[in-house]
């Protein structure tokens, strides 16, 4: 068996374009395929129970007229799918994708050059790394790289969250793929000195039934962050590997799940040459959690806080800010605000925009196409967002705020907002 485990929903997508031409295949090429399929199958698969049924399905998909190589290959894959209710299933016509594996395996890489080529590129799926106001990390990454390749980059994002006063892990498109890279970076979130069990799994070896357990490592670049609040953003996209680290990391109270319910994928897959033109993706293991043994498969992870993928961001900052603001911290209290309006769907209109517009006490307001900008001294700009009625954050900055004065319902005047609560005002001009 491969050392590691490969998850993910996009698994059998080639990483290149597919250079070899389709070839249309008669009845009898249709059923050695199939034939070659059932046998891969048998010798892979985790639930051999199942395959009477997939096979029953798959004879029933032969046409009697030459069919497309790529069509009869999703015919396959659509065949699969419905017989065994697994996602993970795929087969897939790539006569270059099948020499790759095979060159790849004869020298003892588990990975294709193509595939690390493609996954640097991607800069190994990790797509932002940020502080947010209020002392928060935010990390995105939308696939799990072999950290044998990535170790650096996930170092990396996880070295940019040390000191933060709570991270939150964007996982709402996340495919999955290597689940070694979830025991890494699951790894920076609890001490070093305590074994600590994250998963349970088993898989077929050469018809043989093998257990193993991942725990977190022993030692990790940089520094862990053990105490630090964690939130993961979910969504129905979430799949495989990245299932699996919300998963435990609910299941073992170490961060809260938001968002929406995931895929539903919990089996580790390895690919497989079914001839020299075909490729199967098959499940060859389970998973299970170290809590009671469970899995998720075919019905996802239940977010702890179900809110529409587009606002778990702005709800998994509200809830790390809440704790800290309800315990008296201001800088939370705060980052807060502009948080609260976000979620309440409550914008500036472009009345009350323009009834801005004017010259105060060194300062002016500007009406821009996306709203407003503030300056001073004739030639510094900074545009300005809102974030409550009549209050604004200042781009670039989260030092101060500007907020609209009025008297009678018209605007008389300016205040720069400090965080400390202290004020300075600006008289309109015109």
């Amino acid at each position: 068996m491969a050392s590691r485990l490969f998850l993910s929903l996009l698994a059998i997508a080639a990483l290149s374009p597919v250079t070899a031409l389709a070839q249309a295949l008669d009845r009898a090429a249709q059923q050695e395929i199939i034939s070659r399929l059932d046998a891969a199958l048998k010798r892979n698969y985790i639930f051999p129970d199942r395959i009477p049924a997939i096979s029953a399905e798959l004879g029933r998909r032969v046409q009697s007229q030459p069919i497309d190589s790529e069509q009869f290959a999703e015919s396959l894959t659509l065949g699969l799918i419905k017989a065994s209710e697994d996602l993970h299933f795929s087969v897939a016509f790539d006569p270059d994708r099948v020499a790759a594996e095979r060159q790849a395996k004869a020298k003892g890489d588990e990975t294709t050059q193509a595939r690390r080529e493609s996954e640097r590129a991607a800069n190994f799926g990790f797509r932002d790394a940020r502080r947010l106001d209020g002392g928060l990390a935010y990390v995105r990454f939308d696939f799990f790289a072999d950290p044998q390749d990535a170790q650096h980059m996930a170092a990396g994002a996880m070295r940019f969250a040390e000191g933060a006063k709570g991270l939150i892990i964007d996982l709402r498109y996340n495919n999955g793929g290597v689940l070694e890279m979830a025991q890494f970076l699951m790894s920076y979130l609890y001490p070093a000195g305590k074994e600590l069990k994250f998963f349970d799994y088993y898989y077929n070896d050469q018809g043989v039934r093998v257990r193993r357990s991942q725990w977190n490592l022993a030692a990790v670049p940089g520094q862990r962050s053990a105490d630090m609040p964690v939130v993961v953003l979910t969504g129905s996209t979430t799949f495989s590997s990245a299932e699996w680290m919300a998963f435990s990391l609910q299941r073992l109270g170490r961060a809260t799940i938001i968002g929406e319910r995931t895929a539903g994928g919990a089996h580790p897959v390895t690919s497989v040459p079914i001839d020299d033109r075909f490729m199967l993706q098959t499940p060859f293991g389970q998973i299970q959690d170290p809590v009671s043994g469970r899995d998720f498969e075919g019905v996802g992870v239940s977010p702890d806080i179900v809110v529409p993928a587009s606002e778990a961001l702005l709800a998994g900052q509200r809830v790390l800010l809440q704790r800290r603001a309800e315990a008296g911290d201001a800088d939370a209290r705060w980052a807060l605000l502009p948080i609260a309006f976000a979620l309440s769907g409550k914008t500036a209109s472009a009345t009350d925009l323009d009834a801005a517009v004017g010259k105060y006490e060194g300062r002016t307001l500007i009406r821009t196409a996306t709203g407003l900008a503030y300056q001073w001294r004739d030639r510094f700009v900074l545009a300005l967002n809102p974030i409550g009625e009549d209050l604004f954050a200042v781009q670039g900055t989260d030092d101060y705020r500007i907020r609209l004065v009025r008297e009678k319902g018209a605007v008389s005047g300016l205040e720069r907002v400090w965080k400390s609560g202290k004020t300075v005002a600006y008289r309109r001009l015109g």
